[in-house]
């Protein structure tokens, strides 16, 4: 299989090529993974193979006429089923419209791939009528299913397909990509390698957002504030961005932890921030270790206190003030 510049999910491309090798297909297939973890990017990977006609291997060949005109969007026998703008989940009539599409054999690559994204949001009079064509198939047709989670699909659904789960990649595989889509420094591609969890998506969506790399640099320098009152000047920056307090949330912990691991073991291996070792050396040495843990401690609080609710502002200017 043609993995082209894929990186990681190495178990879920090795089924898919067992597939492919075998050539045993069947009509329902349904990718698992939450937003931003590749199911698209595999989906699409596996159908463009399906429907490649190159005769030797290493499918999808990209070059065929039937691989190009999937990569361009324009393919007769591949139906896309989305939901609606303006609509919170996909409706009966779409997948009606599906099926009057199935029910016709292919135009020209003797299979029809149908997708569904965001399966997980088909309402149940949606999900219902799928099952009819998951009970009977058409031959040639071949059903994807992309979904964030399978709690809101019904089990009847979920016993007709083969499930397809994304795996999350190491840190070292979400560098390797942030390297290949930015050239990252690898140092600093690491700090987006953990607070992406490794999602791809979300990993790629934080290196790219340039008000979130300004957030680092002022909350790395703030921290060494702690101390004294001029802390507090962080509060600007969380009220500016309230959007993602979560990440900053996270951002100041890995800092924080990087100082605990710098005091207590001196190990620069164990450090995520590598490409600030100048200042976590320098922060490093005002602090205790009890002192690092006890703003640990104070952030979690306030994380927790925001899921409660409470007031925003008074939260983060009571965090910002017990450091």
């Amino acid at each position: 299989m043609n993995t082209g510049t894929i990186i990681g999910q190495s178990p879920l491309l090795y089924a898919m090529e067992r597939i492919l090798d075998r050539g045993m297909i069947v009509h329902a297939y349904l990718f698992i993974g939450p937003e931003g973890s590749g199911k698209k990017t595999m989906s699409n990977l596996f159908a463009q193979a399906l429907l490649c006609t190159n005769k030797g291997e290493g499918k999808p060949c990209r070059s065929c006429i039937t691989c190009r005109q999937f990569d361009s969007g324009n393919h007769t026998d591949v139906v896309r089923v989305r939901i609606l703008e303006g609509k919170t989940a996909i409706l009966v009539d779409q997948i009606r419209d599906m099926q009057s599409v199935v029910n016709i054999k292919p135009y020209q690559a003797g299979r029809r791939i149908c997708f569904i994204e965001d399966a997980h949001l088909m309402n149940v009079q949606a999900q219902n009528a799928l099952l009819k064509t998951l009970e009977e198939p058409p031959s040639h047709t071949v059903i994807i299913l992309l979904a964030d989670n399978i709690n809101s699909l019904l089990p009847t659904i979920l016993s007709r397909c083969q499930h397809f789960r994304i795996g999350h990649l190491s840190h070292e595989e979400i560098a390797q990509l942030l390297n290949r889509h930015y050239s990252m420094d690898p140092e600093e591609a690491s700090v987006y390698a953990v607070l992406s969890q490794g999602n791809p998506g979300k990993a790629l969506t934080l290196a790219n957002d340039e008000t979130l790399h300004a957030c680092r640099e002022e909350l790395a320098r703030g921290i060494g504030l702690a101390g004294s009152v001029k802390i507090a000047d962080l509060y600007g920056l969380f009220m500016d961005n309230k959007d993602r307090t979560e990440v900053l949330f996270e951002l100041m912990e890995l800092w924080i932890r990087d100082l605990i691991l710098l005091k207590e073991t001196g190990d620069w291996n164990l450090i995520i921030n590598k490409d600030k070792s100048s200042l976590l050396s320098k922060q490093a040495a005002r602090f205790t270790s009890k002192g690092l843990q006890d703003m640990i401690q104070k952030i979690e609080l306030a994380r927790t206190m925001l899921k409660s609710n409470t007031n925003y502002q008074l939260t983060i200017e009571t965090m910002l003030y017990q450091f």
